[in-house]
């Protein structure tokens, strides 16, 4: 089949040029219906065509005759294309309407269009009712360009997953990394372990119809190789984290109390006016979000609703910090931002109490909560005004806090909160002793006496904060932007853990190919088992086929089709 689609995003003056790419038998006859080349020489006729060059002309309505754009025509014949297979590529003007009025004429220009054709010149009766007969071009899937590139093994499966990292890239970074994949540097040690496994398993499995004619297996040769294969795999899964930070970003959640400074922080951070502030607390009644890069890793930022407690609050700013919440419990990172000035409060303890996944009973507001703290030192009771005695509905954690946010709209509170809720939210192992906090002393320039402010403030917060509840702990102005390069260094330490150098990211491996590789590598490593137990030779090969076959599903040699469906729908049209 022909298939055709728009390679260029189609939203109204994106851009001055707009392409079509089509692909197939058909494709420089389909083309050839719909295109009038300036030239009385030039001809997209098999034969006639020049691969590689570019042909200026019309697209025609073949039916009309009517000229839709002036259009350049880049043939580029098999094998040398993207697909290997006859590629045409129309260059069309830029926008929405030229580009789907051109798509829609190569879509109809098969089946039977005798004589309407518009294409150089006319050939041989036989030539016209050849082309008369040109099977219909349909639109094509979700990255079925590169899936035919992979089937006609022009590339291989981890090449065409880096095709996708490298449109889809947040960062040069994650676009340096995904070249690097493009490129073979990815497959290559996956091949040279799947290679190992492989001659291993002809060997022994030779011996189980030859031993007698064969020399004596040399067990020690075998674990040699097993030992070889692992290596390549534990080199290539050492990137898997560094591929998830690349990939999935993090996302920081920046809470604390009304007029801690979040949303000055905020706006210092992306050096812009992106939130509101005024002296005013709890001027911010929803999640604000904003897009940075942290060493080459694509962070979301979300300025939050002051979290605060008691009789007085109205239902808007609660819905204000329900929301916050959901943000503070979907979160990677949090970035807890305190008043330096006011110093450490009862408020930034029932936050800190969340921040750490301590329970926080939210209470009727009657102001009679002693009692009932007493009765469980690990629950907080705070009002929120309303509600009566003996109203259970009021009783929530701070882990669960997202299942009440039916309300809140998509975009990355969402993925926070679908974070929150899936085991795999921690895609990145936490710094020094899984935390995942930074305490950011806000407002330092408001202190009188800054001669030894960090120490000054630091003796002023409770054991607790200073025993090292946090990962990090920065003095900043959000205001004059002071400290916020401490910040975002603090961030990074936070997200890399110290151990992964981010910047300068070779090829990393993606969760699907991380998966296939522990696959592979707890198949050898009970292979090494099975043969220090002694067992029969027979048993040794169940592991290493299992190994082969998982390595084969990184590359591409040993994949399922529901594989490949689950791979190539995450493309965009046209790639």
């Amino acid at each position: 089949e022909t298939i055709a689609a728009v390679a260029t995003p189609v939203v109204p003056q994106a851009g001055g040029v707009a392409i079509l790419r089509l692909s197939g038998d058909n494709a420089l006859a389909a083309t050839s219906r719909i295109f009038r080349p300036a030239s009385s020489r030039a001809s997209l006729r098999r034969g006639e065509c020049v691969s590689h060059l570019a042909l200026y002309g019309d697209v025609v309505d073949p039916a009309s005759g009517e000229i839709v754009d002036e259009a350049l025509v880049l043939p580029m014949l098999a094998p040398r294309s993207y697909t290997t297979e006859d590629v045409v590529e129309i260059h069309c003007h830029g926008g929405s309407v030229c580009v789907q009025r051109v798509l829609a004429l190569l879509v109809n220009a098969g089946g039977d269009r005798s004589g309407s054709g518009t294409g150089g010149a006319r050939g041989t009766d036989e030539e016209d009712a050849k082309d008369a007969a040109i099977p219909a071009v349909r639109l094509a899937r979700a990255g079925e360009f590169t899936l035919r590139a992979f089937l006609n093994g022009r590339i291989d499966l981890t090449q065409a997953e880096a095709v996708q990292s490298l449109v889809s890239a947040k960062t040069t970074v994650a676009a340096s990394s995904a070249l690097a994949s493009l490129r073979g540097g990815l497959a290559t040690p996956v091949k040279d372990a799947r290679r190992v496994c492989v001659d291993l398993l002809a060997e022994l499995e030779a011996r189980l119809d030859f031993d007698d004619e064969m020399d004596p297996l040399d067990e020690d040769g075998v674990a040699t190789s097993v030992e070889r294969a692992e290596a390549k795999i534990r080199e290539v899964l050492a990137t898997a984290r560094r591929g998830a930070l690349l990939d999935a970003g993090v996302v920081v959640a920046i809470v604390g109390r009304p007029n801690a400074g979040k949303s000055s922080l905020l706006n210092a951070w992306t050096r812009s006016e992106r939130a509101i502030v005024t002296p005013i607390a709890g001027t911010t009644r929803d999640v604000v979000e904003a897009s940075i890069n942290v060493r080459g890793v694509p962070v979301t930022l979300l300025d939050t609703a002051g979290i605060r407690f008691g009789v007085g609050i109205d239902e808007v700013e609660a819905m204000g910090v329900e929301r916050s919440r959901a943000a503070l419990a979907g979160a990677d990172v949090v970035v807890f931002v305190v008043d330096a000035s006011e110093g450490w409060t009862d408020g930034d303890d029932d936050i800190l109490r969340g921040i750490t996944g301590e329970r926080v009973v939210i209470g009727d507001g009657d102001g009679d909560d002693d009692d009932d703290e007493d009765e469980d030192a690990g629950e907080v009771k705070v009002g929120v005004g309303g509600g009566g005695e003996g109203d259970d509905d009021g009783v929530d954690e701070w882990a669960n806090a997202m299942t009440r946010l039916k309300r809140v709209r998509g975009g990355a509170l969402a993925e926070a909160t679908r974070r929150a809720s899936s085991s795999s939210s921690s895609s990145f192992s936490r710094a020094s002793g899984g935390r995942t906090a930074v305490l950011a002393l806000n407002k330092m320039d408001t202190i009188v006496g800054a001669g030894g402010l960090m120490t000054d403030v630091m003796e002023r917060l409770p054991a607790r904060v200073k025993d090292g509840a946090f990962a990090s702990t920065v003095t900043l102005s959000a205001t004059r932007g002071d400290g916020v390069d401490d910040l975002e260094r603090a961030l990074a330490e936070v997200i890399g853990g110290g151990d992964v150098d981010v910047e300068g990211a070779a090829w990393v491996a993606n969760q699907r190919q991380a998966e296939a590789l522990t696959t592979a590598l707890d198949a050898l490593s009970r292979l090494k088992d099975t043969i220090a137990e002694g067992l029969p030779v027979d048993f040794w090969t169940i592991d290493l086929r299992e190994a082969a076959l998982a390595l084969g599903e990184v590359t591409g040699e040993d994949v399922a089709e529901d594989v490949l469906d689950v791979i190539f729908t995450k493309f965009c049209i046209g790639k």
